[in-house]
């Protein structure tokens, strides 16, 4: 029995409002004396509307994945612009793989609610990354450590009828293959779509949840995506990061997928959208990265459009069924497979014959900023070779191993008493004024050999200043102990800086009767403009079949005034949407090969380049803006000018630090002296065509 059967069988109603219930067209009824028949009737039409399957579909919001609010201060308004009163704003707490009252909702909620008062200070956090009393699946795949947190995950658990997610799996790009092999899913997106998944990367969560980052390409999209993709199953607890969010920065509206599949879209001012899918026995989310910009606070035309977040919906495949996965032996090829990984990629220290062929090597052109001195940094009665590109600091650094000559970093460091290597860093952009200085070894054996940003080479001490305070740490994982100015100015001057003897590069003997400069002279052979042009095309076809080709218009202009037709290319996912006047790199053909010599700028009169660039101060999403104008001459960039538009103070400035400040019409005057001009691009296929 439906619903009209319903009407029908009641008796004495009239064919006509059970007809006009039926098409959802209810006319005006004209009003009577008595109502006790007008009212049956919207009774009855009611309950037909609750009886009727389809008559009432509930709609899924973001709202209904809230487990509470949270109040924050607002101190920069939308713009990144300083607010002079704080404001105080209240936004939703979510979970996105729970919603309207069922148990993933409340069981997150209860557990949000759990952390929110326990151990609020971190007193009970140590440093130790493994707790031998706590399993593994409690301490890494639900963040705990206290048996006091492993007990409330089994009570939650338990409580709402939820199994517990088992250790996590983290895997790597090149482990991709097993994930979707092991997972039984083979692919996230429709075959049918043409969509590419690259970059692909994440988490295991057996036996079912996964999430996922990967890069989306397809033929619907303009520009390259950045997705995250999560699958939860209703039946377990899942690992959640609940966090705040302001609801009404989001639009959000229903969609239907190419299979059918009723979709939640969402998409806010920042360019972020969610595609949200409750399938029958699980929860799929797409978190998608639709700010194209590097700015915190993008335009309207910087950001992804809900066609683009329909078109990155579409790919997707909403019938996707992981199977149970055996962890064990999903751990056993991971493993395998990093071992592979690490013998394949093992650094190999770069050996040369001899210090010119290092020379050689390193400066495929010539570079008049570079210097070189030599000093005994190892203590063993042989000079090293030392490389500087800055005043004084060590940037690389050679010796002789075994009759050959071997690569070290330096890493803008400066040479100490005693042989002591010291790296100093200082971030005066940072809220807390941040600084270091940590001295290390010059011995072959632990000296930085590889590019890995934490290999320093052995500590003998650490000394740093953060908010005004000075720390001491004398092993790189240690825990820091604070101590006073004094204490740590004693420190440092116990390693006194030692002034080297520098010497320009280029000045290198390379031979009794040559120096490096007079062996780059020789090199530099011109060639017609016929021959640079099928240079520049060979060039752009190799990086086409290698898959490297990422531009999408070019021109060719001498722009560093040292009379070569330069290469001037412009991204096919440019940065600035619509932008055709930005280029991603310029190009020149000297020396016998082809080499950048500027990234990221527009062009402007009379030769010269603006670089635009974005900057937060201390990660609090403060942002300057600055223009950089630079003059190329050959290989070498002269800075010309330079103003910051700083949003925290709505005013100008002639450096990043908030130092030298300027009028906004002194800013505007050197924005007017540099205009840009006409690019005249022309689309890079009529090149490799």
């Amino acid at each position: 029995m439906n619903g009209k059967d319903l009407l029908i069988g009641l008796g004495s109603i009239s064919p006509k409002y059970y007809d006009e219930a039926e098409n959802d067209n209810i006319t005006e009824v004209k009003r009577h004396r008595t109502f006790r028949r007008p009212l049956l009737v919207a009774a009855i039409i009611a309950l037909l509307l609750m009886l009727v399957g389809c008559a009432v579909v509930y709609v899924l919001r973001l709202q209904d994945m809230s487990i509470g609010t949270e109040t924050y201060t607002q101190t920069f308004d939308d713009n990144g612009k300083y607010l002079e009163e704080p404001v105080e704003k209240t936004r939703d707490v979510l979970t996105l793989f729970g919603h309207s009252g069922d148990n993933i909702q409340k069981a997150t909620a209860e557990w949000f609610a759990f952390l929110e008062t326990y151990d609020p200070d971190g007193a009970l956090m140590d440093n130790n990354p493994d707790h031998a009393e706590i399993p593994n699946q409690y301490e890494y795949t639900y963040d705990c450590y206290t048996p006091e947190m492993v007990a409330k995950v089994d009570e939650i658990a338990a409580k709402y009828d939820l199994k517990l997610l088992e250790e996590w799996l983290p895997f790597q790009a090149y482990q991709s293959d097993i994930f979707l092999e092991e997972s039984g899913i083979h692919s996230l997106v429709r075959p049918e779509s043409g969509a590419e998944m690259t970059r692909l990367s994440g988490m295991f969560y057996p036996p079912y949840n996964f999430d996922v980052d990967i890069e989306l390409k397809a033929d619907s999209l303009e520009n390259n995506l950045w997705v995250t993709v999560l699958y939860a199953r209703k039946d377990y607890f899942p690992k959640d990061y609940p966090g705040g969010t302001d609801l009404s920065l989001y639009e959000q509206w229903d969609y239907t997928a190419p299979d059918g599949t009723t979709l939640l879209l969402a998409l806010n001012n920042k360019g972020h959208g969610y595609v949200i899918a409750e399938l029958e026995n699980a929860m799929m989310i797409l978190s998608v990265d639709g700010n194209f910009s590097t700015s915190a606070y993008p335009t309207e035309d910087e950001i992804m459009t809900q066609e683009e977040l329909e078109a990155a919906a579409s790919v997707f495949d909403y019938s996707i069924q992981p199977q149970i996965l055996d962890r064990a032996s999903v751990a056993v090829r991971l493993e395998e497979s990093n071992k592979a990984h690490e013998a394949e990629n093992a650094y190999v220290p770069e050996t040369f014959g001899s210090f010119v062929d290092v020379l050689i090597a390193i400066y495929p052109t010539p570079n008049e900023t570079a210097q070189y001195t030599f000093f005994d940094l190892t203590g063993d009665g042989v000079d090293e070779l030392l490389i500087s590109h800055s005043s004084n600091t060590i940037d690389q650094w050679y010796t002789v191993i075994d009759g050959e000559v071997q690569f070290f970093w330096g890493n803008d460091t400066y040479l100490c008493e005693g042989n002591v290597l010291e790296y100093y860093y200082e971030d005066p952009e940072r809220s807390d004024f941040h600084l270091y200085h940590r001295y290390t070894k010059s011995d072959t054996e632990t000296a930085w050999m590889d590019t890995d940003p934490e290999s320093y080479g052995e500590t003998i001490t650490f000394v740093s200043k953060m908010d005004g305070k000075w720390y001491r740490l004398d092993e790189v994982n240690a825990q820091e102990t604070e101590i006073s100015e004094a204490e740590a100015m004693a420190i440092i001057e116990q390693y006194p800086r030692i002034e080297l003897d520098w010497k320009p590069v280029m000045d290198y003997p390379i031979s009794e009767t040559q120096t490096l400069r007079d062996y780059f002279t020789e090199k530099d052979v011109r060639v017609s403009n016929e021959e640079l042009f099928q240079i520049y095309k060979d060039y752009l076809k190799k990086q086409d079949e290698n898959g490297y080709m990422h531009y999408s218009h070019y021109r060719i202009l001498d722009i560093n005034g040292d009379g070569v037709d330069d290469l001037l290319l412009k991204g096919e996912n440019d940065a600035i949407i619509g932008n055709t006047d930005f280029y991603w790199l310029a190009l020149t053909y000297r020396y016998g090969i082809i080499e950048g010599f500027a990234s990221d700028f527009y062009l402007c009169e009379d030769g010269v380049l603006e670089h635009v660039e974005s900057r937060h101060a201390g990660g609090i999403g403060v942002e300057k803006d600055g223009h950089q104008f630079i003059r190329c001459t050959g290989f070498q960039q002269d800075i010309l000018d330079f103003v910051a538009y700083n949003k925290s103070t709505a005013s100008w400035q002639t450096d990043w630090w908030d130092e030298e400040p300027i009028s906004e019409d002194e800013a505007n005057a050197v924005l007017a002296k540099y205009p840009r001009i006409d690019q005249g691009m022309r689309p890079i296929s009529e090149l490799l065509n």
